[in-house]
């Protein structure tokens, strides 16, 4: 039995590591930059350089953590160089580059924030360069922005109402009301939903999407 427990303690500590240890690697970055060396996303402009020379992106913190949300979001970057950091360029397909920032404090140890606020659905590939031309190897993350609300057309005929709901991403559920605080709420799927629906005691209706965007609230009439 002591044997037992002995090894079962073992095992919940060997779990907790692994789960602590895998975290780090996420959010320090280490697994892109690993990714980034072996792949050679990106070698730096000046071919003869040390590799000591290079730029390192040491961590990107994704504010949306990758997922589909309908809020702007910020990408902080922070990298390290033996010489000052000077610049920093992000990509949506490795060929064309842009250098405008939110936030940035350069030096030898920069800290640097991007700012996405339109809709989209990319992967940002990211590089810096140092005082000496020497560039970092590419990280990437994911970005994936939806402010488009969801359509709602609401059709009242005599022996019920026709719903109707649209969304460019995909939409999640569909919500009635009579106070429009307290909302029941019907889940749903697809870029299009159309529901019948009789004896309906509702006043209140609107539609949401994957992205968390509301529609318009209509009224049913009498309401």
């Amino acid at each position: 039995m002591k044997r037992y427990r002995k090894n079962i303690l073992i095992l919940t500590l060997v779990v907790i590591v692994t789960i602590i240890a895998s975290y780090f690697l996420y959010t320090s970055g280490t697994t892109n930059k690993i990714k980034a060396n072996l792949n050679k996303l990106n070698k730096s402009i000046n071919k003869d350089a040390n590799i000591s020379d290079y730029p390192i992106i040491t961590m990107v913190i994704n504010s949306s953590g990758e997922k589909l949300v309908n809020d702007d979001v910020a990408l902080t970057v922070m990298a390290q160089s033996n010489y000052k950091i000077d610049k920093i360029y992000y990509s949506y397909d490795k060929k064309n580059w842009r250098s405008n920032t939110h936030f940035a404090s350069y030096g030898k140890n920069a800290n640097i924030r991007l700012l996405f606020t339109k809709s989209m659905d990319e992967r940002v590939y990211i590089k810096v360069e140092n005082e000496r031309g020497y560039q970092s190897y590419v990280y990437f993350t994911s970005v994936k922005i939806d402010k488009k609300k969801p359509k709602l057309d609401v059709n009242i005929s005599f022996d019920g109402v026709n719903i109707l709901a649209s969304d460019n991403i995909g939409l999640s559920a569909i919500q009635y009301s009579n106070d429009k605080v307290n909302w029941d709420e019907e889940k749903v799927s697809g870029k299009q939903v159309s529901l019948a629906k009789n004896n309906f005691s509702y006043c209140y209706i609107r539609a949401i999407d994957a992205a968390g965007n509301i529609s318009k609230v209509k009224m049913k009439s009498g309401c």
